[in-house]
């Protein structure tokens, strides 16, 4: 996998995207995503830019790295805990995955900071699959061992927030065409909604844990586009590799 982006080349990305050999995958009012497909060794990549602009920064940043908050809200994150190996300390995330389909599972290392440059003040998170000894693969789960993400968020100079997010992602096994179609026209909706009721709900949470995140479904989802990356037969709707 290639090098991590540097905290400059995210927000020249944020602020100047270069989508040259991209495809549009999903949009919804406040985010688009774009995907590409290394032929050589089928990794998965992702840019996702996203406007919010009545969630801060600050409010989205500590959403992010609440693991206790993300297993409340997020309704395809099955598991979710901090693991360590002697001194090496990171997550163990497990996702449901739909019907027919293994779960997958990661454990992976994060790094997190706020940065001043210039005249703003950026939110950085970033995720590395790693692998902790003491914390083995499951049977019928798919382990990812190669995974990357990296967030980058700012004030959109009013009440809300931009951000960009990069998602390189070996997933291993057999992803059939309908699983893409369906994330595309409903799956990135879905999760931009759950994200954006989280944030709204956080600091009213924060004060009382009983308090229930409004929940969304597909009946919620009132404008999708996709383009013809879900719609075509070519090789780009079907990953398949062997699992080992």
């Amino acid at each position: 996998m290639e090098s991590s982006l540097t905290i400059e080349e995210l927000i020249q990305e944020m602020d100047k995207p270069n989508l040259t050999g991209w495809k549009l995958f999903a949009q919804t009012p406040s985010v688009h995503v774009y995907r590409r497909i290394d032929e050589g060794n089928k990794l998965l990549r992702y840019k996702c830019y996203s406007h919010i602009p009545d969630v801060t920064p600050e409010i989205f940043y500590k959403v992010a790295l609440d693991i206790e908050y993300r297993l409340i809200w997020d309704k395809y994150l099955k598991e979710a805990r901090e693991i360590n190996d002697g001194e090496k300390k990171g997550v163990y995330w497990q996702v449901s995955m739909p019907l027919f389909i293994d779960n997958r599972d990661y454990t992976f290392l994060r790094d997190y900071g706020e940065y001043d440059i210039g005249d703003r003040h950026f939110y950085y998170a970033m995720t590395r699959a790693e692998h902790f000894k003491n914390v083995p693969p499951r049977k019928k789960i798919v382990r990812i061992e190669t995974c990357q993400t990296q967030t980058l968020l700012c004030s959109d100079g009013a009440k809300g927030l931009k951000s960009i997010f990069v998602y390189c992602e070996d997933p291993r096994g057999n992803i059939p065409k309908a699983v893409w179609s369906w994330t595309a026209k409903f799956g990135v909706p879905l999760y931009a909604k759950l994200t954006h009721n989280a944030c709204i709900a956080y600091p009213q949470w924060i004060k009382d844990k009983n308090i229930k995140v409004p929940n969304v479904t597909e009946d919620d989802i009132d404008q999708v586009t996709t383009n013809d990356l879900v719609n075509n037969n070519n090789n780009d709707n079907e990953i398949k590799q062997e699992k080992e």
